[in-house]
């Protein structure tokens, strides 16, 4: 620790006034608050904190309070909190102080899961709050991971096209299925069930769980065998390629991302209410084929690629 650092001291504070540092630690500590008038307020407000709280008269626990707060908590998904506090108090004994903390403590454990349960009645709001936390918590853990899993994927796929497509089946749940299929598992029918362009033709399908969303792969042969992927998807898939160049560029009518990969590009845009991303694209001119084949398509059908 840098004894000159204020930051770094008064993240210590609360551990220095504990005496939870090691002698070296509290040692550097109180060199520095002795030489910093503002590191010194900082521990000086630690020990009002503490000396009011002292003085603090907790409330007395009233009879026959467990069994009150039991009965009340029956519908709420709590009482096991409530309960382990109350097995916790009996075991260390009688005591004002101790009955007091407990029963502060059910208190707020009975508002708080009042509060769960009556606020439930909002239409998912806990559940919604939850779910985007979690959504946004596996985002970051997984990213790193699902960019360098597509890395491989696209060296791969240049040279061993089928061992690309086989490693990230296996790698994402893949499952191989028929428009049926598709529409079953993502609720929609995918971008390519109404055929491709001239010189493709559709070699499978298959929907992948892939870590941003669930989405749909169409495995694409041109005429001279080589392939090209179009995934269609509900996210946009600005990390799927980590750091490598990327521009704008209009394709057709489209605004499309192109990221210039090892051996071709990868185009991305937007295709309804959801996003397609091409990959092995050998240049912009093929990615103004596919976004006007597809849009083309799509007017044909009068709902665009929503239609089931």
């Amino acid at each position: 620790m840098a004894s000159n650092d204020c930051k770094t001291v008064q993240q210590c504070l609360s551990a220095y006034y504990d005496g939870e540092l090691s002698a070296g630690q509290t040692a550097e500590v109180a060199r520095h608050i002795e030489a910093c008038d503002e590191c010194a307020a900082d521990l000086s407000s630690f020990e009002s904190l503490s000396l009011d709280f002292a003085q603090t008269s907790l409330p007395a626990m009233p009879p026959q309070l467990w069994q009150k707060i039991e009965s009340e908590l029956e519908p709420v998904p709590v009482p096991e909190s409530v309960t382990l506090l109350r097995r916790v108090a009996d075991s260390i004994g009688p005591s004002p102080y101790v009955a007091g903390f407990v029963s502060m403590a059910a208190s707020v454990l009975l508002l708080l899961g009042l509060g769960l349960w009556y606020g439930s009645e909002e239409p998912g709001a806990a559940i919604a709050l939850h779910s985007h936390q979690g959504e946004h918590d596996v985002s970051h853990q997984h990213l790193a991971e699902f960019t360098g899993v597509m890395n491989d994927y696209l060296k791969k796929l240049h040279s061993e096209p089928d061992a690309a497509e086989r490693m990230l089946l296996t790698r994402y749940n893949g499952e191989r299925v028929d428009v049926d299929g598709a529409v079953r598992l993502v609720g929609y029918r995918p971008i390519v069930s109404d055929g491709l362009p001239e010189g493709y033709a559709l070699a499978s399908t298959s929907v992948l769980k892939m870590p941003c969303c669930t989405c749909v792969k169409a495995v694409c042969r041109r005429n001279d065998g080589s392939t090209l992927v179009l995934f269609e998807h509900d996210d946009q898939e600005a990390a799927w390629f980590g750091d490598r160049p990327s521009s704008m560029a209009t394709c057709g009518d489209k605004d499309c991302c192109l990221i210039d990969l090892d051996h071709s590009i990868a185009a991305t845009w937007k295709q309804g209410s959801r996003n397609v991303t091409a990959v092995g694209v050998r240049d912009q001119a093929e990615v103004a084929t596919l976004v006007k084949w597809l849009e083309k398509k799509a007017g044909r059908a009068g709902v665009g690629i929503e239609g089931a």
